[in-house]
């Protein structure tokens, strides 16, 4: 019994460790971009007024007999722009959508009759890359059972869930390590409950 319960608390001890430290930039990353969208009027984190807008046209070749998807990925490989696509709008003459990547957006305006291809862009600095890593996750808020369509975006969308399975493990590994220490049960026992109230307090 006294080596098992020393092995659980040996290989709790490994996994607490290397959990942290693999997680580590990831939680720095998710804190300073948190940070970010909670104080937006921080100066020296400034984007949006840093932000370069450009417009650039394209001539591009519109395939007949083409579904929207198709043509979308068509063009895309035309004009050689990669990433997230949403906000699609069809018409009769056109086809207007968004292509989302870390950092940088683009609103392209398809003529279909004319073969040309419009892209307004918003680009942002390195504080506004970071803030929009935190909410870059593919999902359509008005189709939820439709998910990302960038390779990347779905990359970043399992690596957030590697993060989120990380932190439950490092938690529970917390847990392990102040149960099994007779010093700090009560404080723990002190600080746990103060947390669970102030977590209920927060969201009732």
């Amino acid at each position: 019994m006294g080596k098992g319960f020393k092995s659980i608390t040996y290989w709790n001890r490994k996994i607490h460790i290397y959990t942290g430290l693999f997680l580590l930039w990831f939680i720095w990353l998710f804190s300073v971009s948190g940070l970010l969208l909670n104080h937006g009027k921080w100066k020296f984190a400034g984007f949006w007024d840093q932000r370069k807008l450009s417009v650039k046209v394209f001539t591009v070749n519109i395939p007949a007999g083409l579904d929207s998807a198709s043509l979308i990925n068509v063009i895309m490989e035309q004009t050689k722009i990669s990433g997230e696509v949403s906000a699609v709008k069809l018409s009769n003459d056109s086809i207007d959508f968004r292509v989302s990547i870390p950092g940088h957006e683009r609103n392209l305006h398809i003529d279909l009759k004319k073969g040309s291809c419009t892209s307004k862009e918003i680009e942002f600095n390195w504080w506004g890359k970071i803030r929009t890593l935190h909410t870059f996750n593919g999902i359509n808020k008005t189709r939820l059972d439709e998910g990302p369509n960038w390779i990347f975006t779905r990359i970043w969308q399992y690596s957030m869930d590697a993060i989120a399975t990380g932190l439950i493990i490092l938690c529970v590994s917390s847990w392990i390590t102040w149960f099994k220490s007779k010093k700090s049960f009560l404080p723990g026992i002190i600080v746990l409950i103060t947390g669970l109230q102030l977590q209920f307090t927060l969201y009732s």
